[in-house]
């Protein structure tokens, strides 16, 4: 599921989601969404910026859902991508250009929730550019994954939050 498939329905609905998963399968479950409001509470960072290449609509519901989950966000910006295909075609400089706009001075972290977007490799890159955190949809799945079973491990290359070392529930 993409990750507006997790948060269009606000945390409750998140977390329905994801109980489902857990119950059908009989193993711990999270969505992308979920894992969002986890890694900041693991950075510490309540306030924070959106990078999103959503339509201004699904953008929203994005800031609702982090609203809805204890996050205060300063700074939306929303570029009015319709399709999963399209993000895919985004290039590093247009990945990098859309986060530097949305990194709000008063924001501690730049969220980018789209799994769709290949922004994996280059999260050190936009947490140089920019510097702070730099959150993207990969990337914190990835993370709560590794929570889910466990201590996660040090892994530099994928920014501040794999260098943060434990679990955070």
């Amino acid at each position: 599921m993409g990750t507006s498939g997790s948060f269009v329905f606000g945390p409750e609905g998140a977390r329905n989601q994801a109980s489902c998963v857990a119950q059908a399968l009989g193993v711990p479950a999270s969505s992308t969404s979920l894992a969002f409001v986890d890694a900041c509470r693991a950075l510490g960072v309540p306030r924070v910026a959106v990078a999103a290449s959503y339509p201004d609509e699904v953008a929203q519901h994005f800031v609702g859902f982090l609203t809805g989950g204890g996050l205060e966000v300063v700074a939306m910006g929303s570029h009015g991508i319709f399709t999963a295909a399209e993000v895919g075609t985004l290039a590093a400089d247009q990945v990098i250009a859309m986060v530097k706009a949305a990194g709000h001075p008063d924001a501690e972290a730049v969220l980018v929730p789209d799994a769709a977007m290949h922004s994996l490799e280059i999260v050190d890159d936009l947490e140089a550019t920019i510097g702070k955190p730099v959150l993207t949809a990969n990337q914190v799945t990835v993370w709560k994954g590794l929570d889910l079973l466990g201590p996660v491990p040090s892994l530099p290359s994928l920014g501040s939050l794999f260098s943060a070392r434990g679990t955070y529930a």
